[in-house]
C-alpha cells in the first residue's frame, strides 16, 4: 500500500481502472448528454432535394434576362408545390411553379423570385428585375453531404446532434453506459433528510453532494444508505455492492480516529489497499481500494474535502468510465486580488471566486476555508493550487486557478 503520495500520483493509479463499462444503444430521444460509442455517418445529403428557402415562384433564370422596370418579362405558372410534395412535371422555358418554403423544386428551375417581388394575373406573373441562377435555392447536401460523418465517436450529444442524428431518419444511437456507482456514508452521527436533528447528529449532506457529482461527471449514483462505524458491518456492505456495480465510493471514517474503520473494512472484504493518504488540503485522508477491478474509494467524511477530492481525483476517474475527454478543469493564470495566510506545508487547493477584469483573471478567497464548511463550495468557481511548501499567497501574486465546470457554479 503506498501512502501519503501525490495528487498526480492517485490520479495515475486512477488511469489503470479508467477504462469504458460498455455500450449500449438507446432511442434518440434519451440521448441527450450521453457520449457516442460510434461515428455517425449521413446516408443521404441533407437536404436530400433541392428546395426554395421562401415563399415564391422557381423559374428559369435564363428566362428573366433583360428583365426591368421598363422591360418586364412575364411567365405562366402551370403548377403549384407545397413543402412535402413532388413537382408533377419539369419546369419548360416560359413556365414558372409556385413553390412555398421548404419545397421541392421541380427540374429546369434554377432561381426562386419572392411572390412580393413580382405582379400576378390569373397564371400569368410579370418579373420586373433579372435573376441569377442559384439564386434563393437551396441545393441538395448544402448542409451534409451523402457519405460524410456528421458525429464522432466520443463526443457530448448536445441538442443540436439529437436534432442532426433525427434529421438523418436515426432513431437509436450506441452510447457508452454510465458506470454505476454506489454511495455509502459512513457514521453514527448521521441522520436522514427528514428527520428531528438530535444533540450531537447532523443530517448526511454528503450522500446528496456525492450523488450531484457523480450525475455532473457522466455516472449513475445509487444511494446505499448509512452504515454504522462497524468494520464488519461495512466490509459486508462493500463486498454487496462490489457485486452490483462498477464502482463504490463512501465518505467518513477514513482518517485516524478510533471510528476511522473503512481503511479496516477494505481489507476485511479481500479488497487491496492501493493508497491512503493524498498530498492535497483539504481530502488529505482519502483511501483507495480494488477488488476483482473494480475500486473502492473512501473521502473524508467533511463535506468540503469530500467534494474537492471528488472533484480533483474521482471526477476525471468517472467520466473516462463514462466515454467522456479524459480533460478534468481548465486553468487559467489569476491575479490575487486578497492575500491569503497559508499555514501549512501542504499542497492546498484554495475555494475562490475568480471572474475577468482589465484584461486579466482576478481571485478572491470564497469564505470560509475549513473542510467542513460547505457554503464556501457554494459561493466558489474555482480551486486555487497552491504548491506544497509555498507561503501566504500576497494581493498581485499570480496563482494557477482551476474553474470549476457550470453545473457547481451559482453563476452558471
Amino acid at each position: 500500500m503506498l501512502q501519503s503520495i501525490p495528487m498526480e500520483k492517485a490520479l495515475e493509479i486512477f488511469q489503470h481502472y479508467a477504462s469504458s463499462v460498455g455500450t449500449e444503444e438507446i432511442s434518440v430521444m434519451d440521448s441527450f448528454e450521453r457520449i457516442l460509442a460510434e461515428d455517425i455517418v449521413a446516408g443521404f445529403p441533407i437536404p436530400p432535394f433541392r428546395r426554395s428557402p421562401l415563399d415564391g415562384y422557381a423559374l428559369r433564370a435564363v428566362d428573366t434576362s433583360g428583365a426591368g422596370r421598363e422591360t418586364p418579362i412575364t411567365l405562366r405558372v402551370t403548377q403549384t408545390v407545397y413543402a412535402g410534395e413532388v413537382p408533377a412535371h419539369p419546369l419548360l422555358t416560359g413556365e414558372a411553379t409556385a413553390v412555398t418554403t421548404g419545397a421541392s423544386l421541380p427540374e429546369g428551375s434554377d432561381a426562386v423570385i419572392k411572390f412580393e417581388d413580382t405582379d400576378k394575373d390569373g397564371d400569368v406573373i410579370t418579373i420586373s428585375s433579372q435573376l441569377r441562377s442559384g439564386e434563393n435555392v437551396v441545393p441538395q447536401g448544402e448542409d451534409i453531404s451523402s457519405g460524410e460523418t456528421v458525429l464522432e465517436k466520443g463526443m457530448n450529444i448536445t441538442p443540436a446532434a439529437v436534432g442532426l442524428l433525427a434529421s438523418l431518419g436515426i432513431a437509436k444511437v450506441r452510447v457508452h453506459k454510465k458506470p454505476r456507482v454506489a454511495v455509502f456514508c459512513l457514521g453514527d452521527e448521521l441522520l436522514e433528510v427528514g428527520q428531528d436533528l438530535k444533540p450531537g447528529k447532523i443530517y448526511n449532506s454528503n450522500l446528496y453532494t456525492l450523488c450531484a457529482q457523480i450525475r455532473e461527471a457522466g455516472g449513475t449514483p445509487f444511494q446505499n444508505g448509512t452504515v454504522a462505524d462497524d468494520k464488519t458491518a461495512i466490509a459486508q456492505a462493500l463486498n454487496s455492492a462490489l457485486a452490483d456495480y462498477d464502482m463504490i465510493i463512501t465518505t467518513g471514517g477514513a482518517s485516524v480516529g478510533g471510528k476511522d474503520l473503512i481503511k479496516e473494512a477494505i481489507g476485511l472484504c479481500g479488497a487491496n489497499t492501493l493508497f491512503w493518504k493524498v498530498g492535497m488540503k483539504p481530502g488529505t485522508p482519502a483511501v483507495c481500494g480494488e477488488k476483482d477491478g473494480k475500486l473502492i474509494v473512501g473521502l473524508s467524511g467533511n463535506p468540503s474535502a469530500a467534494m474537492i477530492t471528488f472533484i480533483m481525483l474521482v471526477r476525471p476517474l468517472i467520466r473516462a468510465m463514462a466515454g467522456k475527454e479524459s480533460g478534468n478543469l481548465p486553468e487559467v493564470g489569476a491575479v490575487m486580488d486578497q492575500p491569503f495566510r497559508k499555514t501549512s506545508d501542504q499542497r492546498r487547493l484554495l475555494r475562490a471566486v475568480v471572474v475577468w477584469k482589465e484584461g486579466s483573471y482576478h481571485a478572491v478567497p470564497a469564505g470560509i476555508q475549513s473542510p467542513g464548511a460547505l457554503k464556501s463550495m457554494v459561493q466558489c468557481n474555482a480551486l486555487i493550487d497552491i504548491p506544497a511548501g509555498h507561503g501566504p499567497l500576497q494581493s498581485g501574486q499570480v496563482v494557477k486557478a482551476l474553474l470549476l465546470p457550470p453545473p457547481y457554479c451559482l453563476q452558471g
